[in-house]
Formats: C-alpha cells, structure tokens, sequence
C-alpha cells in the first residue's frame, strides 16, 4: 500500500511537472497586481510585492540565530513560492502593547500584523473604526482552504464581531493542545508503595504519602510538594470537576467563570459559576489541601508565580501537576497521567479557537485579497508543517504510520540548541499566537509529547459536552466586560484566597463575596456574554 502511494504521488508531481506550472483555483487582482491561487493553498503573484510586517517572536539564541525573520527557512522559502517579500519590526511580548498603541495612535499602520497580541475585544474595537481589514466577505474566494475548516467545524461565528472578521486565528485542531490533564510522578509512587490514584479521594492520600514520606529520594523527608498548581484559578478549575461546576469547559468556564445552568433544562442560560454555592466545597477542598500542606505554603505570596511551579518542577519537589503537558527536563518521563479523571466528568478543556489575532491585515495594506491568500496556506496540512515544523528531511520526518518525527538535529542538535531554538531558525511559531492548523503531527511542543497523548485518551471518555469557544461579544457587551471584568476578578482574588488560606470564613463570609460581586457589576456582566452567547445560537 505504501509503495502505491509512493508511486501515485511521484505521478502526480510528473504531471504537475509536466503542466509547467502550479495548479490553478483562479486568478485574481489584489493591489493592482495578478496573482494565481494555487491548489497548495498559496499565491503566486505575477510580480514581486513588498508588505510591512509587525510581528511578536521569541528572541533566537545560539548558532545560526537571525537578525530578521527574512533569514529564517520559511519565509526564504515562502518568498520563492510566492513572490511576496517583507520588511519586519520585530517587538517582545513586554513591548507589544506600548508601540502598537503608538501604531494605531500615530495612524502609522503597517500592512500586517503577524502573530498579533490583540484580544478579541480590541480586534473589534479597532475592526469597527475601520483601522483593520475585514476579510469575512472574501474567505471563500481568497482563503478557501481556512474557510473550508472552519465551515466544516462550525467555527467562524465564534470570530465575527461587529459582523466582520478582523484576524485569522491559531486553531487548536489537537486534543493535546485544549486538554488539561492530571500528571502523577510514577518514581515518586513507586518509592512510597502506593498504586496510580483513580478519583479525587485516592489522589489526596497519595498525595498524603508524598508529603509524609521521603518520595522523592533524596534523604530529605520535608522538601516533597505533593501537589503543583500553576495558581489559584487553575486549582480551583481542577477541583470543580468534584462538584459539577464550569461544566461547558475552560474557554468560558476559566477565563470567564461562567458555565451552563443547570437550573435550565434547554441549557442556554449562563451562570456565574463561581457564585455558585457548590463554589464553597470546591474552595473547602482547595483549603483542605493548603492547610495541609499539599500545596506550597507560599501559594498565595505576592512573588508566588508560574516560573515557581516550572522551578519545583527541575529540582523534583512536585509529586503532581496538572497541565496540557508532562512536567519537562529530566522528569518528563516519570510523570504520567492518571489512568482516568478523578471524577466522572472532567471539564478542563478549552475549545478549537485560539488567539484570533494570528494574522491582521490593515487598512493600509495594499494587497488584502493576496495576503489572505497567504495566510490560507497556513490552514493546510502541509501549510502547517512548513510553518510549525520547518522542512521535511531536516527537522522532521514522517514513519510508516504517518507520524511526524522530529530530526537527531533538533532533538540532539550539535550547537548545543534546544528544540525550540533549533526549529527557530526554520520558524517563529514559539510564543504562540500563530495563524495556523495546530494538530498532533503538525506541532511537537510538549503538548503532543507521549505521555500527553496518551493522557487524552484516558481522559477523554470523561470530557463535559458540549465544549464552548468563547462567544464574540457585540460592542455594547465588550464595554460592559471590559468595564466590570477587572474589578469582579479583583473581588474573586481577594476572597477565595482569602477563603483558602483562612483569612476569610467561607460560610460566614459567603454573602459578603457575592454582594461585592453584584457591586462590581456582574449582573451586567452575565448579560453581555448572554447576549453573546444567544446571538451565535440564534436565540435573539
């Protein structure tokens, strides 16, 4: 079968040989300039074209690291392909916001925006007066092969807002990207004589062995963390799964704190979940854990932060953690996930829809139908390998079974390189944000190591359905949200840490919580992301 395939794709790339040129969709116009839209999924223009860039990545390290993102294997080559060139600015994370406001204020727009910083709500803002190109109109014509996708998955109403689509989004098509997934650390299990826990009960008595025993080995009984958690809302996310709560999953349930009420048989009405009074077990169990001391006891310092976890991590103090991936560095292998979730359901699982400012074309672009065009490849499958994993033969390569292997060259890279800094010099897919197909072959982050893909299968049978994306809120609902969103958060800061700690009474203290979020505007708040919400199922 193999050796058939082999030989009907060499007949197809003789054919194609033979044509003299690339297969046609059509040709069109963009700026003035002809362009044909090849059956790969990109433009060739009929002469050269030159777009400004402002892009975020991550700075390269080491040999081979470039001064511009022209230098890296996947624009060189998409030039060639494509008759497109670029002049870049290049900005961090750290300085993303600052100059772009400078960008918008200045009314000095580049032509694109790649791997943009913009939150849904500023696409909107800046979609609506007309500083961004819509390109909803035109994505059957000029990005059939993203259009195509995202009509098949029945997502890109979750990226209309004001009726227009102002980014192309990084799409999650991977279990191992959206799933959260509890990981034990096997050695530690092994020398404290218990067996892989199975619900939230087993779990906690394994973690009361961690912590009471010398788990990890090292002589000391007393540095063992029984159980990481990046922060509070992520710890909190886990235990809901105990109590029904954030049942429509993370997109939503996470970042918005609202889910399904189930009050409501139709499942349409949405509810503040953590107002929820099943909210007070979730934070009971979280307390029980931070008295005691399955959790750090500088969990609610002000210098208490991600990079911790990662630290306690390396220095094998973590007897679990939850994440999309296994803990990374020598400990990779020896977490492994739980043989099911610990609950009956299990919600930590965010939707297909990622950031949605993966590519932004303005007002000032030239050639908007040949750069949607452009980032149309990105959406193929071939599109995503080029982009996320470099050059098949180099960086990667495909087995028998038609997964994707990255090379000894950036596993083992002889300069030394990490992975990440080796594919940067065949890409600038690192930081996120990216316009493109994100699948478990396309993109080897830690998400799609072994141990993560063999964690969504355990896990999976137990996924909370349906999965909501987060719903485009209309422009009424994004000042309503971006008005009451920090305060409600700050309210949500001060009292369930409080409650976990024990600075506040849970029971005594509840009502207080709850009038402070009415205070902060939540009422209005729900309303908007109902709205939203009856506006993409066409409930108004």
């Amino acid at each position: 079968m193999k050796k058939l395939l082999t030989l009907m794709l060499a007949l197809c790339i003789a054919l194609t040989m033979c044509s003299g040129a690339l297969a046609s969709r059509g040709t069109y116009t963009s700026g003035g300039v002809e362009f044909e839209l090849t059956d790969e999924g990109y433009p060739v223009m009929a002469e050269p074209i030159t777009v400004s860039v402002v892009t975020f990545a991550t700075t390269p390290e080491g040999a081979g690291a470039w001064e511009t993102p022209n230098d890296i294997v996947f624009f060189k080559n998409m030039k060639e392909k494509t008759n497109i060139d670029f002049t870049w600015e290049v900005l961090s994370s750290s300085a993303w916001s600052e100059r772009v406001q400078l960008l918008i204020a200045g009314d000095t727009l580049p032509d694109v925006f790649l791997k943009s910083r913009f939150s849904a709500t500023q696409l909107a803002k800046y979609g609506a007066d007309g500083s961004l190109y819509n390109m909803l109109p035109n994505f059957e014509t000029y990005a059939p092969d993203f259009y195509a996708y995202m009509t098949e998955h029945d997502l890109l109403k979750y990226i209309v807002t004001n009726e227009g689509v102002y980014g192309m989004p990084y799409i999650y098509d991977s279990e191992g990207i959206r799933l959260n997934k509890l990981y034990i650390n096997t050695e530690w299990l092994k020398n404290v004589g218990k067996e892989m826990p199975t619900s939230f009960d087993e779990l906690h008595d394994v973690m009361v062995a961690f912590r009471d025993n010398d788990a990890n080995g090292n002589g000391d009984a007393t540095d063992e963390i029984p159980a990481g958690f990046q922060d509070m809302s992520d710890m909190l996310a886990t235990f809901s799964n105990a109590y029904g709560l954030m049942n429509r999953g993370a997109a939503m349930g996470q970042s918005y704190y609202l889910d399904a009420d189930p009050a409501d048989e139709s499942g349409n009405t949405l509810r503040f979940w953590y107002a929820d009074d099943a909210m007070k077990d979730v934070l009971r169990m979280a307390k029980q854990y931070y008295d005691e001391g399955l959790i750090p006891s500088t969990f609610f310092d002000a210098d208490y932060n991600g990079s911790q976890w990662s630290q306690f991590i390396g220095e094998n103090r973590y007897g679990m953690h939850d994440a999309w991936t296994s803990a990374a560095g020598d400990q990779v292998d020896n977490f492994i996930a739980m043989d099911r979730a610990p609950s009956d359901t299990w919600n930590y699982c965010y939707g297909y829809v990622g950031t949605k400012g993966g590519l932004v074309i303005t007002k000032e672009c030239q050639y908007p139908e040949a750069m949607m065009a452009w980032g149309n490849y990105m959406y193929t499958m071939q599109g995503a390998y080029d982009y996320f994993l470099g050059v098949e033969g180099e960086t990667y390569t495909i087995d028998e079974d038609g997964h994707t292997q990255l090379t000894d060259w950036v596993l083992h890279n002889p300069d030394g390189l990490s992975s990440e800094q080796a594919l940067l010099r065949y890409s600038i897919y690192s930081g996120g944000a990216n316009p493109g197909l994100c699948t478990d072959d396309t993109f080897k982050g830690g998400e799609t190591y072994w141990t993560s893909l063999e964690g969504n299968k355990k896990f999976d049978p137990y996924l909370v359905s349906p999965i909501w994306e987060v719903f485009p809120l209309s422009e009424e609902g994004s000042e309503i949200v971006n008005n009451t969103r920090a305060d409600i958060s700050a309210v949500i800061n001060e009292y369930c840490a409080g409650f976990v700690a024990g600075r506040k009474d849970i029971d005594a203290d509840w009502d207080d919580y709850k009038t402070r979020l009415e205070q902060a505007g939540l009422e209005d708040y729900v309303w908007a992301f109902q709205e939203a919400y009856n506006s993409v199922n066409g409930l108004n």
